[in-house]
């Protein structure tokens, strides 16, 4: 009886696992899951089931769970080559290259003859940095196979990356001649082309890989930000709506909203956008910066402050670009907040320490934070960058007058007048000199008219003792 019971177990099983194939190539990936999960509480160390579980996870976008299910499927079958390949690609998109490594270069051993296992492997040691060890498993799969359109996509962003941009191209072009069907390639040849100043060529591949694939929601994103770029501003917004109407939940697709409202003079708008951007991935890079931005164009200084000092908290590379670095000290200066800016600023100018637009903020910075020989400082170094710059020598004219030091001022504003006769600027510290000339001069003639009334007192007192 006991035996019976056990095979209707198993049959039972054996229905759920086919009821989950169905439901999954229809998409239905919740109920797939379900139907699964029923069949390995039967019987757990199916490996095919634990593969095909892992599967349905990585479809519906949790790649750590299906991650895990490969490993347990490779436990359970450790010749088959689909878990490694499928763990390895999992592997890959969570940023663990080191072990997408380990589980390609096992799939390649067991199947030499998948291409899959050569380009995923291209993609990690790109993605790893390692271009030399990447172009050595390409030329080994050109050995190997006639035609590798997987692995001439992957060595193309392996090439993209570093700005080949002409290796690249050939790359994209091959791989869309060897397989048409090849997803994104195209849309891949597009980001060369826009980044080699071809945005109109661009836009007709990005064009023809939609024909193919109406519903991509990252083809649809990458076509919007080349419209932005060709200042076709409303069909940028409607392809970043699209966007949202096929993946209400995509923070980049409401971020490309609420960036297009920035630029179009509606932060209202853009505030609400990045809102919800951040209510959909709290770590999005920079949602606080935008929000900052939005909140300043809107007038309330006080949330944008607020917004900047989260900024402040939560990012670790605050000045990786000089672009990002004068951004986040423009924020800082327009908010009012001067101490902040200095110190962000101090750590760019030491990372970018030919930019003058840093050095300008900084030395702004300082001198609203009450920091005189520091504004000073950042002022000569922008002086040694930009020797005609006006700002420069204002600064140092104003920080020179305020210490007293009235001889250095007016070489500094004699020099500011020179080549800015009329700058109303250096006109205005002309004067603030000269009456502080004036009253030193009345200062000194104070003391001597107190020191003779003091003599006149004494000699008159000794007539009449």
């Amino acid at each position: 009886m006991a035996g019976k019971e056990w095979q209707g177990e198993w049959h039972e099983a054996e229905e759920h696992a086919d009821r989950a194939h169905e439901l999954f190539e229809r998409g239905r990936f919740p109920e797939a899951e379900a139907e699964l999960r029923k069949a390995l509480a039967v019987d757990p160390d199916r490996g095919e089931w634990q593969f095909n579980l892992g599967l349905t996870l990585e479809a519906a976008g949790r790649d750590e769970e299906a991650l895990s299910c490969f490993r347990r499927a490779i436990e359970l079958e450790p010749g088959a080559p689909e878990p490694f390949l499928a763990g390895g690609g999992c592997a890959n998109r969570l940023g663990r290259h080191d072990e997408a490594l380990t589980l390609l270069e096992s799939a390649a051993r067991i199947d030499p003859g998948n291409e899959l296992a050569y380009s995923q492997r291209i993609d990690a040691l790109s993605s790893l940095g390692r271009h030399e060890e990447a172009e050595t498993i390409y030329f080994v799969a050109q050995q190997r196979f006639e035609e590798m359109p997987r692995c001439l996509s992957a060595m193309g962003e392996s090439l993209f990356s570093r700005g080949l941009h002409d290796r690249a191209a050939w790359c994209f072009r091959e791989a869309i001649r060897q397989d048409p069907s090849l997803p994104r390639v195209r849309a891949r040849l597009a980001a060369v082309m826009s980044a080699d100043g071809q945005p109109q060529k661009a836009v007709q591949l990005l064009l023809q890989e939609l024909r193919e694939d109406p519903g991509n929601v990252e083809t649809i994103l990458e076509f919007g930000a080349i419209l932005v770029e060709l200042d076709r501003l409303p069909e940028a917004a409607e392809k970043f709506s699209r966007a949202v109407e096929l993946e209400p939940a995509n923070a980049m697709a409401h971020w490309s909203l609420g960036d297009l409202a920035l630029q179009t003079g509606r932060p209202d708008q853009a505030v609400v956008e990045f809102e919800l951007v951040q209510r959909l991935d709290p770590e999005y890079p920079s949602i606080n910066l935008e929000l900052a931005e939005a909140y300043q164009r809107l007038g309330d200084v006080n949330a944008a402050r607020s917004r900047l000092r989260a900024h402040l908290a939560v990012e670790e590379s605050l000045t990786e670009t000089p672009e990002s670095a004068v951004r986040v000290g423009g924020l800082l200066l327009d908010s009012g907040l001067f101490a902040e800016a200095a110190l962000v600023l101090r750590d760019a100018v030491a990372q970018h320490a030919e930019e003058a637009a840093l050095w300008r903020q900084l030395a702004y910075a300082r001198f609203r934070a009450g920091d005189r020989s520091g504004g000073a400082e950042a002022s000569l170094r922008l002086l040694e960058l930009e020797p005609e710059c006006a700002q420069a020598i204002h600064n140092l004219a104003l920080a020179t007058l305020d210490g007293g030091e009235l001889e250095q001022a007016k070489s500094w504003i004699t020099r500011g007048l020179t080549t800015w006769p009329n700058d109303s600027g250096f006109r205005h510290l002309r004067t603030r000199l000269w009456l502080a000339r004036a009253g030193r001069w009345a200062t000194g003639v104070s003391m001597h008219a107190r020191l003779a009334a003091r003599r006149v007192r004494r000699w008159i007192a000794r007539i009449f003792r």
